[in-house]
C-alpha cells in the first residue's frame, strides 16, 4: 500500500506543478495586459488635453497671425487694425535659399506648407494660439473683412473651443461632404476636385494618420483659415506634423488637391472631431 501511494504521489506531483504553473502564467498575462491595454485605446484617450485649461494672456500680443502670401504681391496693409497678434509672413513664392526670416522646404500643397512648417518650426515655443489665414483682406470665401474677422474673435471661445474656422457659413461645402470609405456622398459642394480630393483622402490616410480610423465622414467649412490654441497643437507629438509634411513633400498630387486633404482635416487634426 505504501508503494501505491509513494507512486501516485509521484504521478500527481508533475500534474500539481504544470496547473499551478499554468494559473501563475495566465495570472501574469492578465497583469501584462492590463499594463498594455492603454497603448491600444484611439489616439485621442492617449493625447487628450483639456483645451480650456489655459486662459489667454492678459496683455497682448495674444499670439500668432501666420500669413501664407505671396510675396510684395500680398497687400498686408490691414494687419495694423489687428495690432494685439504677432505677424508671422511667410512669402511662399522665395527660394529656399533665399535670405528668409520665414521660410518653407517647398512651395506645395498651397496653404499647408506654411501652416505645417509654421508648427514645425515654433513646436516648442508656441504662443498661447495661432490664427492661420492666406493673407487678403477680402474674399469671396469670408464672410467679413479679415481685420474684422480677427478683432471679432471672442478669445473665451477659442479657449473653450481650442480651434475655431473663421467661416461660418458651409457653403461652398456641406455637413457630410466627404465620404472616403463608402464614396457615396448624397450631396457635393460646388467646389472643384472633390471627388479627386475625397479619393486622395481614402488613399493616404494611413501614410498621413497611421494607426488612427478613417471616419465614415469628413465635413468642415471652407477654405483653411482658422485659430488654434496652443494646447489643440500640441495633442499631437511634433513628429505627426513633421509626418504630414513629408507627405505632402513627397506626394505627385496636384497642389490643388492635396492643399484640399489638409483643408479638410485641420479640424480632426486638432480637434479630434471629423465633423466641425
Amino acid at each position: 500500500m505504501a508503494w501505491r501511494r509513494r507512486s501516485f504521489l509521484l504521478a500527481i506531483c508533475p500534474l500539481l506543478f504544470l496547473i499551478v504553473l499554468g494559473f501563475i502564467l495566465f495570472d501574469h498575462s492578465l497583469n501584462l495586459k492590463s499594463s498594455l491595454a492603454p497603448l491600444h485605446k484611439p489616439i485621442w484617450s492617449l493625447i487628450g488635453v483639456d483645451l480650456g485649461s489655459e486662459p489667454p494672456p492678459d496683455e497682448s500680443p495674444y499670439g500668432a497671425l501666420v500669413v501664407a502670401g505671396q510675396g510684395h504681391t500680398t497687400d498686408l496693409s490691414w494687419v495694423r487694425r489687428v495690432r494685439f497678434w504677432k505677424l508671422y509672413n511667410y512669402d511662399v513664392d522665395a527660394r529656399p535659399d533665399r535670405h528668409n526670416r520665414f521660410k518653407i522646404p517647398e512651395n506645395k500643397g498651397h496653404e499647408a506648407m506654411v501652416y505645417l512648417s509654421f508648427i514645425i518650426d515654433h513646436y516648442e515655443i508656441l504662443p498661447w494660439a495661432s490664427i492661420f489665414i492666406h493673407g487678403h483682406a477680402e474674399s469671396w470665401h469670408q464672410e467679413f473683412d479679415m481685420a474684422g474677422l480677427i478683432s471679432g474673435m471672442r478669445l473665451e471661445a477659442l479657449q473653450e473651443e481650442g480651434y475655431i474656422s473663421l467661416r461660418c457659413d458651409w457653403y461652398p461645402s456641406c455637413p457630410a461632404e466627404m465620404k472616403p470609405v463608402h464614396r457615396d456622398s448624397a450631396v457635393s459642394g460646388p467646389g472643384a476636385l472633390h471627388k479627386e480630393s475625397e479619393a486622395a483622402i481614402a488613399g493616404n490616410w494611413r501614410f498621413i494618420l497611421p494607426g488612427e480610423t478613417l471616419p465614415k465622414i469628413i465635413a468642415s467649412q471652407c477654405c483653411a483659415q482658422f485659430a488654434v490654441t496652443r494646447r489643440a497643437i500640441q495633442r499631437r507629438p511634433k513628429s505627426d506634423y513633421e509626418r504630414m509634411r513629408q507627405w505632402l513633400l513627397d506626394s505627385l498630387l496636384e497642389d490643388e488637391v492635396s492643399g484640399r486633404v489638409f483643408e479638410k482635416l485641420w479640424a480632426y487634426i486638432f480637434t479630434g472631431d471629423a465633423v466641425q
